[in-house]
């Protein structure tokens, strides 16, 4: 009874060393209905153990700039939201919209539709639970010409600027933590440019993207392809949050 009592104990110690563990090791517990047990017994063991998730944004999601995709590599919660939308003419703030179709979702649904000084960066606008080697696809668009007062009919529009397998058409950067900050000039005088809507989100110096390191930052340019044909890509900057922690763990 000794040796297995003994057992039992070493087994609750390292346990035990388990929730007090460091960084990048298992945590959990393990209890026992009883410390003595006669021989030929049973006892009644009750654990859990938690595997620790990586902080490092290339452990769970794939990024392909040529292709501009993010791919899911492991089980995530999705989080999207707008920090700010500097597309419009000279004039006036041009009309949005931004859709999204993950690749396990039968039909797109839009998250955003109007103009840039509707966008609340707070609001979170699509969230949901996606499973490992999911396209996050998500395609946006705005007006050539027209306003919230000009009919639906009426409105003319740019080509969509798609993330998507074999959907690029670029205009379209994804940038991670640590990231250089943009520093595109807005292609009018009277636009923000892509820096401006994402201060709260950089270094210091301005230089450099600090979020999460499970964040990623979308800029899109809706009507020039990339930055040698005049791209300023601060008509939609967009922040995707992920979280490896879900509801089913």
């Amino acid at each position: 009874m000794k040796s297995i009592k003994c057992s039992i104990c070493a087994i609750i110690l390292s346990a035990a060393s388990l929730c007090s563990a460091s960084d990048g090791l298992p945590t959990g517990y393990l209890d026992a209905s009883s410390l003595l047990v006669r021989a030929s017994s049973k006892v009644a063991l009750d654990w859990k153990v938690q595997f620790p998730t990586s902080d490092d944004i290339e452990d769970i999601i794939e990024i392909d700039p040529d292709d501009d995709t993010v791919e899911t590599k492991t089980k995530l919660n999705v989080k999207v939201r707008l920090l700010g939308a500097g597309y419009g003419s000279a004039y006036a703030a041009g009309w949005l919209e931004s859709w999204a179709q993950f690749s396990d979702e039968w039909k797109a649904e839009r998250f955003f539709n109007g103009t840039g000084d509707q966008v609340d960066p707070s609001e979170i606008l699509k969230e949901r639970e996606v499973d490992e080697n999911i396209f996050l696809n998500m395609g946006f668009r705005g007006t050539k010409s027209a306003n919230a007062n000009t009919p639906w009919w009426k409105r003319t529009w740019n080509s969509w600027r798609m993330m998507g397998k074999n959907k690029g058409h670029g205009g379209i950067l994804v940038l991670k933590n640590g990231d250089p900050a943009p520093n595109f000039s807005p292609e009018r005088s009277n636009q923000l440019s892509a820096k401006t809507f994402l201060l709260p989100y950089l270094s210091a110096d301005g230089e450099t993207i600090k979020i999460g390191p499970k964040d990623v930052v979308v800029l899109v340019d809706l009507n020039k392809s990339n930055a040698q044909s005049g791209a300023d890509y601060q008509d939609l900057v967009i922040l995707m949050t992920f979280d490896t922690e879900t509801d089913d763990d």
